[in-house]
């Protein structure tokens, strides 16, 4: 598991550079979540949770997510992210990619360990949208794929500040 974390932070201090260079106007956005994931191929976690995020062209961030399958965990995300938006180097609307990873927590419920919190390593790639409401707000919709989680999708509005 160190050598996941290790590598994952040098990836996050490679491409860190990328995303913020020759930014003539720097972009704040927040942005409520909410998501749909699958952590197991028998169940569907659903939550919500907010993401804030710096840079045009390219952006980093931080998502916290609170998920819950109701029949046997909850779990929280808290994953940092950098992203590139396709339609160039100082677009902050339409299309991104954007890789994800951080550390998620688990408790599990009527499994016999009644609550108890576990943790893992959580990465994985995303693609997405972001729709352009007036001159500072959005929505986006995103698609992700990764490790713990199979596949999950999600929409979300925003603000971006400048």
């Amino acid at each position: 598991m160190s050598a996941r974390i290790c590598l994952l932070s040098l990836l996050l201090a490679l491409l860190l550079p990328y995303c913020v260079q020759g930014q003539e106007k720097e972009d704040f956005f927040i942005a409520p979540l909410a998501e749909t994931l699958m952590y197991s191929p028998d169940s569907i976690s659903m939550g919500g949770g907010l993401a804030l995020g710096y840079g045009s062209g390219g952006a980093m961030g931080f998502r916290l997510l609170y998920a819950a399958d109701p029949e046997s965990h909850g779990l929280v995300e808290m994953l940092f992210f950098l992203r590139l938006y396709l339609t160039g180097t100082n677009a902050s609307t339409g299309p991104f990619i954007q890789i994800n990873g951080g550390p998620v927590l688990f408790t599990y419920n009527g499994m016999g360990t009644a609550g108890r919190g576990v943790g893992t390593i959580s990465a994985g790639l995303s693609a997405g949208w972001r729709f352009p409401l007036e001159k500072r707000w959005f929505i986006e919709a995103i698609l992700r794929a990764g490790y713990p989680y199979i596949v999950g999708a999600g929409l979300s509005a925003g603000l971006r500040l400048r």
